[in-house]
Order: structure tokens, then C-alpha cells, then sequence
């Protein structure tokens, strides 16, 4: 009969607790587990309260606790929600985590380090061909920045990927390259303005565009329209709950 906090008794609170497991209706852990969490919710809502709580409020506390406790637990071994699906590692997102092989951030680092030294070590005349495409993603744009033809800009940047490349693969031969680093779509039809599908159409612009890796090799992914894509998104989430 002692005394916890505004008139309460360790004999209320045990009460308390065993109706809120009887109202808890998903009955989705063992007994001892459910009245566990409803006592200690109760308890610590019972000593932090100001005012005096009423029965009601302490047994909707403890059925809450309840319920929060079997949906982190559902969500700590990968069960799937609201289809009721009680298998362990049931869920797509589990299975991502757990069976995709970890990111490897020390590779990107270690790539953009040798990327740097390597092009030290290119003379003077190729490096400057690198680097303008780089900076003009375009061999005939950056041909003109250097005042260049571009056979003469394409043949230093041939001689200047060969020696990249030996450098990069090194000590091991460089594997032979495959395609052709074109860089645009075609000279002689511009790129689209607007996409052809979904409600547009949307504008083709940097920030609402993206592109899909290609896999072929030295070829460009094509374009994406990021708004068409968020509205097949939302299409296919609202047939997923009309289905459910």
C-alpha cells in the first residue's frame, strides 16, 4: 500500500497496468513484455505529473507504451507494416540494409587524391586539355578555348587518357577502352526543352533534371525529368493503398 505520487498506491499502479494490457488489443508480444511497458510508462508519468493524473489517463499511458513498444520491436526485426505480415525480416527495407554490401566512403577519397597526383605527372600541354573539358563538358567548346582545331584537341586528349590511364592502372596494364566519350547527344539537334511525358510539359532544366547511368561504357545516361518521375511516384503509391 505505499504511497507513489498524488494518492497513488503500488497496488493501483499494478492495477492499472493489467487493465491497460487487457485494453491493448494488438496482443502482439507475451504478457510479461506488455505489462512491463504499461508499468514503467505509468510509473514515470505517475511521478513527472504536476497535477493529479486521472485512472483514465494513467491506462491510456500504459496501452501507448504498449503499443510503442511492439512497433519499435516489429521495426527492430524487419517486420512489414500494415499488411499485417508477422515474418521476421519480412520488410523490403530490412532487407536492403542488411543483405546490400556498405558504402565504402575511403574509395571516393582515395580516387580524388590519385586523380590530383596523376595529373602532376601529365606535361603541361595535355594536362591543359584535360582540364578545359573538364571545365567546358564539350571537346569542341574546349578546343575553342584554347584557340585549338579539334582533331589537334582530340588528338592531345587521346594521348593525354593514355597516360592517365597507365598511370592509374599501375603496375597492372591498362585495360583497353571501349566506346567513344562524345560527351553531347548530337551536333546537329539540340538538346529537348521539355520532356514528353507526364502532366507537363515540365521544363528541362538543370534542377529538374538528372541522368540514368548507362551502362554501356564512355556513353552518357539519358535525361530524366525529376517532376515526371514524383508524379509516377505518387501514381504508384496510391494504387499500392487502393490495393491494400
Amino acid at each position: 500500500m505505499t504511497t507513489i505520487a498524488h494518492g497513488y498506491t503500488m497496488r493501483d499502479l499494478d492495477q492499472l497496468s493489467k487493465i491497460a494490457c487487457r485494453q491493448d488489443r494488438s496482443l502482439a508480444s507475451d504478457a510479461d513484455t506488455r505489462y512491463n511497458a504499461a508499468w514503467s510508462a505509468i510509473a514515470e508519468h505517475l511521478c513527472a505529473a504536476e497535477e493529479p493524473p486521472t485512472p483514465h489517463d494513467l491506462i491510456t499511458v500504459g496501452w501507448q507504451a504498449i503499443y510503442r513498444e511492439v512497433r519499435e520491436m516489429r521495426h527492430m526485426f524487419g517486420h512489414r507494416d500494415k499488411d499485417g505480415t508477422n515474418e521476421v525480416a519480412s520488410s523490403q527495407r530490412y532487407r536492403q540494409y542488411w543483405t546490400l554490401l556498405p558504402e565504402r566512403p575511403e574509395e571516393g577519397i582515395v580516387e580524388r587524391i590519385a586523380v590530383g597526383q596523376i595529373l602532376t605527372t601529365i606535361p603541361d600541354l595535355y594536362r591543359e586539355a584535360v582540364v578545359a573539358l573538364a571545365v567546358h563538358g564539350d571537346y569542341q567548346a574546349a578546343a575553342n578555348s584554347l584557340g585549338l582545331k579539334y582533331v589537334t584537341f582530340t588528338a592531345r586528349m587521346s594521348v593525354a587518357r593514355k597516360q592517365f590511364r597507365a598511370q592509374w592502372f599501375a603496375p597492372e596494364t591498362a585495360p583497353p577502352m571501349k566506346g567513344t566519350d562524345r560527351r553531347i547527344g548530337s551536333r546537329s539537334k539540340p538538346l529537348a526543352t521539355h520532356c514528353k511525358g507526364g502532366r507537363g510539359p515540365h521544363e528541362m532544366t538543370p534542377e529538374n533534371t538528372y541522368r540514368r547511368p548507362n551502362p554501356k561504357p564512355g556513353r552518357r545516361g539519358e535525361r530524366v525529368c525529376r517532376a515526371c518521375e514524383a508524379e509516377r511516384s505518387k501514381v504508384r503509391v496510391a494504387e499500392r493503398r487502393k490495393a491494400a
